[in-house]
């Protein structure tokens, strides 16, 4: 096989750029910290969650292509699995919070948690060291399953042993169900109780859509650029693209009806509790971020991936992911934002800078992973089906 196919070695300059992106708006975030705290943090949990969701996609989606014995994606498998190898610095950046915690979330302080009933009903769940604790426990689980299918599927680069793709396929299946019940959790205490009076019983799958159609639309972005500087060669074909499209398409529809499910039930339960979280959101100019909240993440891919033709399109399809990934933005910015700014949205340095940070690392991490080995599982036994896919 050629070397070309197997090798990968990002330039010096696209590592250098990224680093001084990251160290740049990490200076911004430092001085937001002291000058801005009040919004600094808010953006902070928002560019650490968007970068945990792409990182935590990456995983599921190498998860399911295990369990389902899906060989058709072995080719460019190791993209979603170097996107992994961000955690552990979501996790550093999440154990640094507590030092947020004060600004976040209201359940956080001992006065107002004493003067509401509502808070006090609660309080054995979200009281600070449990909330760390639980921090501890969804990350040990993250980092935990994502190291050891990565390591394996390395392993089997020099071994061949077919015992490993076995193992993965078990490890999988495990790993699936415990992130299931983490991350719903975890969405439960980091976003939703920012508004500790609302509560929503999809609120996890509707952030679990997002998840996985922002990580199918990073891997299509990664996969793409890769393959236009011709580290595949002429193994990832158009079928390839058009199943990562046909997903895209797929993950986007679900999104609009897990959001559509939301606010339908909201809207005829008419309990205030409940409403108090939409109409927040639907006054000034936040409503216009929950008509590009829709807009973004849904009407513009159904509407473009619709036919065949434009799933198989490299160009369509890259901008329509990159759609996405803004739109992933907004919802995310849409869900925790209006507490900390309920008049309307304010988008400014404090706000972008956190985020420039976070996608800085998340592709110099991904990228540096891809180089450390070959690009491909040139030993994995479903490679073959992979690279004659729909030949």
């Amino acid at each position: 096989m050629n070397e070309i196919h197997t090798m990968y070695q990002p330039r010096s300059r696209t590592l250098r750029n990224l680093a001084i992106a990251a160290a740049t708006g990490f200076g911004v975030v430092v001085a937001g910290l002291f000058l801005a705290p009040e919004r600094i943090w808010p953006a902070v949990l928002l560019a650490n969650y968007y970068v945990l969701t792409l990182a935590l996609a990456g995983t599921v989606f190498v998860a399911l292509m295990h369990v389902s014995r899906a060989g058709w994606s072995t080719v460019f498998r190791r993209i979603p699995e170097s996107m992994s190898t961000i955690l552990p610095v979501c996790f550093g950046v999440m154990l640094l919070m507590v030092f947020g915690l004060s600004t976040l979330y209201e359940w956080s302080h001992p006065g107002a948690v004493a003067a509401d009933p509502l808070l006090q009903g609660k309080e054995a769940w979200l009281n600070v060291p449990f909330f760390l604790i639980r921090i501890v426990l969804y990350f040990a689980i993250w980092i935990g399953f994502s190291s050891i299918l990565r390591r394996n599927s390395r392993l089997q680069d020099s071994s061949g042993d077919e015992r490993l793709t076995r193992r993965n396929m078990r490890f999988s299946a495990l790993f699936i169900v415990l992130f299931a019940l983490s991350f719903w959790l975890a969405s439960t205490d980091w976003l939703m109780s920012l508004e500790p009076h609302w509560y929503s019983t999809i609120f996890s799958v509707y952030n679990f859509s997002g998840l996985i159609l922002s990580g199918i639309a990073t891997i299509i972005v990664i996969l793409i650029m890769l393959r236009r500087r011709g580290v595949f060669g002429d193994l990832i074909r158009d079928s390839h693209l058009h199943d990562l499209g046909k997903l895209l398409f797929a993950f986007s529809t679900f999104w609009m009806y897990i959001w559509f499910s939301q606010y339908m039930l909201t809207w005829y339960a008419n309990i205030p509790e409940f409403t108090v979280y939409y109409i927040g959101r639907e006054q000034g100019g936040w409503l216009t971020f929950t008509w590009l909240n829709v807009v973004f993440n849904w009407g513009i891919p159904f509407v473009t991936l619709l036919s065949a033709r434009a799933k198989k399109a490299e160009g369509l399809l890259l901008k329509v992911a990159i759609i996405v990934l803004i739109g992933h933005w907004i919802d995310l910015f849409w869900m925790i934002a209006p507490p900390f700014m309920p008049a309307a949205p304010v988008i400014g340095v404090w706000e972008i800078a956190p985020l420039v940070t976070a996608l800085a690392l998340f592709f110099f991490f991904t990228l540096r992973a891809l180089s450390r080995g070959n690009v491909l599982p040139v030993q994995d036994p479903t490679l073959v089906e992979s690279l004659h896919y729909h030949a």
